[in-house]
């Protein structure tokens, strides 16, 4: 079943009682997910956030990814729902008490809305220096996204270090408008919004606070989120872009001797295990 941004997702999140008191919030590509496309998420992951329910752990999947492109693959091999989806680093669903999986439709026609406007004064500008840079680097292999034409796919990681190495002081002299980067992916956006403004969102609606979070991520978008919310638990695999990887040794946060995420989870529990005991103390 094709599912469309901004429906209701097919399927339930595992029933949930009581206050959630922890958020676990998972970059998909290159982080949760595996290269196995017949088993993407681990099934040693879903069997984690089973038996962490009772702590009060909600999950979820924050990604730049659209909804339609996150379900056709997640959707077929997942016993469960997570408890919440951000896509597009902005749009955000949130499982109700009947576990089904729904869009927070109020914040999310403001997020279109804006990035339309966005969408509408950049386009012409950022054309204009993608012209510019095929006329200066002629060999990097680019194209615009066909469905979005603030998005440019590249055609690996180290081609758009390039590509943003060109472009980064446009990006910078453009008020209000952030570009969020993903590997070989960027699109520019409005910069009110990021996976950050997304997880806040998310948390608000279970009046969960930033230093309950778990952030885990990758990229320079899952970056300007640990940015802005430092207070958070932030951790990265050890596949993580080498501008990620530097941030979080420079800050103290976690950073994996291992792809994925599962012992950076395990690293998370035990530290929140540890402070939990400590208060009881």
């Amino acid at each position: 079943m094709a599912v469309e941004e901004g429906q209701v997702l097919p399927g339930r999140a595992l029933p949930f009682g009581g206050r959630c008191r922890w958020l676990v919030s998972l970059d998909y590509d290159e982080t949760l997910r595996c290269p196995d496309p017949s088993q993407p998420v681990p099934a040693a992951f879903y069997e984690l956030m089973r038996e962490w329910r009772p702590l009060g752990v909600r999950w979820g999947i924050n990604t730049g990814r659209t909804l339609p492109y996150l379900c056709e693959e997640l959707l077929p091999s997942s016993p469960f729902l997570p408890d919440f989806i951000c896509t597009c680093e902005r749009y955000a669903y949130v499982a109700q008490d009947d576990g089904s999986v729904q869009p927070l439709r109020e914040h999310n026609a403001r997020c279109h809305e804006h990035n339309m406007r966005v969408r509408e004064l950049v386009r012409p500008l950022l054309h204009a220096q993608l012209s510019a840079l095929r006329l200066a680097r002629p060999r990097l292999q680019w194209i615009v996204a066909p469905t979005d034409p603030l998005s440019v796919e590249a055609a690996d990681s180290a081609t758009m270090d390039s590509i943003m190495d060109f472009l980064n002081p446009f990006v910078a002299g453009l008020k209000g408008v952030s570009a969020q980067r993903a590997g070989r992916y960027m699109r520019l956006a409005d910069a009110r919004y990021c996976k950050g403004t997304a997880l806040q969102t998310v948390a608000n609606q279970w009046q969960v606070p930033p230093e309950n979070w778990a952030m885990l991520g990758d990229g320079h978008n899952d970056l300007h989120a640990f940015r802005l919310f430092p207070e958070a638990f932030c951790g990265a695999p050890s596949t993580a872009h080498p501008d990620v990887l530097a941030w979080m040794h420079r800050q103290g946060k976690y950073v994996s001797s291992t792809p994925g995420v599962m012992e950076i989870l395990r690293a998370w529990h035990a530290r929140i295990m540890t402070e939990g005991e400590q208060n009881l103390s």
